[in-house]
């Protein structure tokens, strides 16, 4: 590990000397409570210095952290505990109780974070589409190999400062810690400002963002200086708005766009927006990508997970020659770009034509006055299905005949949603992904 990394929050930096100390505080405070190597360990806590430094000393003694979303019910946290066979389960006082500021005893530097690659380091939930998360597991080379690959295309180095803008419980938060443990960049941890705020008051230099936080910051004009400043913003997660792109390559901004998986560590493929064109998304070192007869994406390489657990073991679910498949369909070009055209599982048929919600995902979300999009089916006696949507609007909603104008320039009459939705306000997911499940568990009783 660079011994140059360091954690920022607020006015506070903690290097070397002092991270040192508090991870030793914290491997004893770990260890009086049972904690040993191997052991299972879920954390349900907010990105936070505390969290950051409990999870390097569980990687210190060798046991798996297993960070989950605080807004999961009791029930599901216990359930998956469970699943997980783990043994300690953290909430944010038993996080802060383990972690002591007051620490002076440093640990033996010849052992501070020298992590095995083959260690198992972390386990993350999964957003499985079929609305059960499962539980992959990963090693410190996962991790290591993910962010050696990230600096291939995207240069990290020790002057630089990465946001911890996603949660430690998704794949992407994780591969922030690992890139800037790395390569020596100080990982910055908001302190309850804004995204744009903590953007500029810590001199952040790399953000990893999904579409709608950048999207919040494009609406205002006043960000567009910070947003240029910045040398790398990540992009990443479900379809990202053309508009999106489109203002971003006008603004100059240094915006990748990245298709990536937890089970293959966070990035699989990247590509910088330029002004000529979007991107092209291209496959970086360490992973092996190729495209299955029937359009589905497969991959393998060294960042990819060991498997899934269940209770005390673990299963690995490849196809021949060592391949796992992703579950979404693409294409790569003659020049190695890869397109992205959709869970495999969301594609349904419609009077005998396949739909991909993607498809029509991706038209939506260029129509002005859209933030957000999501294409379900609905049930439909003579069609079998029919595509419904969800809209999340700024300003005035936009009337049904307006979006299907919109939607009949570029889209088949049988791709056209026959209903449009207001994006519903007690959703319950609330991580950087939605479920489509959740769309239509009480699909409203008017549209728009």
């Amino acid at each position: 590990m660079n011994k140059n990394f360091s954690i920022v929050w607020g006015r506070r930096q903690i290097k070397h000397e002092q991270l040192s100390w508090y991870l030793s505080s914290a491997i004893k405070q770990l260890k009086g409570m049972g904690i040993k190597a191997c052991d299972h360990v879920v954390i349900c806590d907010e990105n936070s210095v505390e969290s950051v430094i409990l999870l390097l000393a569980l990687w210190q003694i060798k046991a798996l952290a297993a960070f989950v979303n605080g807004h999961w019910p009791d029930k599901t946290i216990a359930s998956y505990a469970a699943k997980i066979n783990a043994k300690h389960v953290f909430r944010a006082a038993d996080v802060k109780r383990a972690v002591c500021f007051d620490a002076r005893q440093p640990i033996d530097p010849k052992s501070y974070l020298d992590l095995d690659l083959e260690q198992k380091v972390t386990i993350i939930a999964t957003s499985g589409s079929s609305g059960e998360s499962k539980a992959a597991v990963h090693t410190w080379g996962n991790h290591y190999h993910s962010a050696l690959g990230s600096n291939a295309i995207i240069p990290l180095t020790d002057s630089d400062r990465w946001l911890l803008s996603l949660p430690l419980y998704h794949v992407s938060g994780i591969a922030v810690v690992s890139r800037c443990l790395l390569s020596g960049a100080a990982m910055v941890i908001p302190t309850g400002e804004d995204l744009a705020a903590s953007i500029d008051s810590s001199r952040v230099t790399h953000v990893s963002l999904v579409s709608t936080q950048l999207h919040r910051l494009l609406a205002d004009e006043k960000n567009y200086a910070l947003l240029r400043s910045l040398k790398c913003i990540l992009l990443g997660g479900s379809a990202i708005p053309r508009t999106i792109i489109d203002q971003s390559s006008k603004l100059g901004l240094n915006v990748y766009l990245s298709y990536g998986l937890t089970e293959m560590s966070s990035q699989v493929a990247t590509g910088r927006v330029t002004q000529k064109d979007s991107a092209c998304v291209k496959v970086l070192p360490y992973r092996q990508l190729c495209i299955s007869p029937e359009g589905e994406i497969l991959v393998k390489g060294e960042v990819l997970f060991k498997g899934y657990v269940a209770g005390d073991k673990i299963y690995l679910p490849l196809k021949h020659e060592g391949w796992f498949a992703t579950g979404d369909k693409g294409r790569l070009d003659s020049q190695g770009c890869l397109t992205v055209m959709g869970r495999c599982d969301n594609m349904f048929i419609s009077g005998g034509e396949n739909i991909q919600p993607e498809e029509i995902e991706r038209v939506l979300l260029g129509i002005p006055g859209i933030a957000q999009a999501v294409v379900v089916p609905k049930e439909d006696r003579e069609f079998g299905a029919r595509p419904i949507a969800f809209i999340k609007c700024e300003g005035k909603d936009l009337s049904q005949e307006h979006l299907r104008q919109c939607l009949e320039k570029e889209l088949p009459r049988f791709k056209i949603p026959t209903a449009f939705y207001p994006w519903p306000q007690d959703l319950i997911s609330r991580g950087i992904k939605f479920s489509r499940r959740e769309f239509l568990k009480d699909l409203p009783q008017r549209s728009f």
